[in-house]
């Protein structure tokens, strides 16, 4: 079961997750990629945790928000080594 605490931080998302910065490292993109994807399994785990309805539509709405921005960060890494 997750704690109240914790609630309170999954409710606030962002609806659109901001583009990589284009003078974001290949390196920095790399980690940056890493934390999320670590954001996202941890989500994934608290989702198949959550019996609370309206928790686990939050849930399910940040791991939505979460893969977006993996996508955009796998796109700029992906970016980057074209370039290489």
């Amino acid at each position: 079961m997750v704690a109240s605490e914790n609630i309170s931080e999954m409710t606030m998302k962002k609806l659109v997750p901001d583009p990589p910065v284009t003078d974001l490292t290949y390196q920095a993109a790399k980690s940056q990629a890493t934390q999320v994807m670590d954001i996202l399994s941890n989500t994934i785990l608290q989702y198949l945790d959550a019996e609370a309805p309206d928790l686990r539509s939050t849930l399910l709405e940040n791991m939505s928000t979460q893969t977006a921005l993996l996508h955009a960060l796998l796109a700029h890494i992906k970016a980057q080594e074209a370039q290489a």
